[in-house]
Formats: structure tokens, C-alpha cells, sequence
């Protein structure tokens, strides 16, 4: 059994903003109970901010920069992608998720945020749904 300084000491470590001797790898993760894609592009500490009725960004606590977002909605999206485009495998390039929202934007800083999350996507692909 771990002692009070053991515990405290633990959490300092998994709880820092920092990584500490870890490395952050950018993740993709679609959740079919919540409906929803969330994505990390850094693993700077963050807080969230509402973009439109389907995507909330996370930003950067130190810098402002778009670290991550989550995305509500997502599955149908996904379901009917393919009659839209033809995907040559099962994963798709994130970026054209936050293309084909974009067309919902009311204003051009929406827009602007848009063009920063497909810039901040870079290659990553949404992971394939498991049946």
C-alpha cells in the first residue's frame, strides 16, 4: 500500500501540464455511445471553447493555439461520407471532417477557426468504425 507522499507524489506526476519524461503522441478517437470525435493535436493543458452547435476547440492554456477539438454529431457524418466521396481505405483524412462543417459557419472568424483545425490536423485520419 503507497503512502500519503507515494500518492501525492503520483498525482504531481500524472497530473503536471507538463510530460515529463513522456512523450504526447496526437490521437484521433471516435466514441459511437457519445456520438462524438475528439482529437489532440498537442498535449499542451487546455481549455475548451464552444465554435458551433458540433465543435468545441481546445485551446492552449499558455499559447491561445488550438491544441485539440471535439466534434458532436459525428456519426452520421462518418456513415454517410462515403456516398459523398470515394474513400480508397477505411480511414479518412480528419481534414475533411472540418471541411464538410465548415460550410455551417455563420461568420468569418468561424471560418478562420476552421481553416486552423484543418492546418492543425495536418495527416491525421479518423480510425476505422468497428462493426
Amino acid at each position: 500500500m503507497a503512502n500519503t507522499t507515494e500518492f501525492l507524489s503520483f498525482l504531481t506526476g500524472e497530473l503536471s501540464c507538463g510530460t515529463a519524461g513522456r512523450s504526447f503522441a496526437p490521437y484521433v478517437e471516435v466514441s459511437k455511445e457519445a456520438d462524438a470525435l475528439t482529437v489532440y493535436f498537442k498535449g499542451d493543458a487546455d481549455y475548451s471553447q464552444r465554435l458551433t452547435d458540433h465543435v468545441t476547440l481546445y485551446l492552449s492554456i499558455d499559447t491561445n493555439e488550438i491544441v485539440g477539438c471535439r466534434i458532436k454529431g459525428i456519426m452520421g457524418l462518418l456513415e454517410d461520407l462515403p456516398n459523398y466521396i470515394e474513400v480508397a481505405h477505411d480511414d479518412v483524412k480528419l481534414r475533411l471532417i472540418f471541411w464538410s462543417l465548415r460550410g455551417s459557419a455563420a461568420d468569418e472568424e468561424t471560418r478562420r477557426a476552421f481553416n486552423r483545425l484543418v492546418e492543425a490536423a495536418g495527416d491525421l485520419e479518423v480510425p476505422a468504425l468497428a462493426e
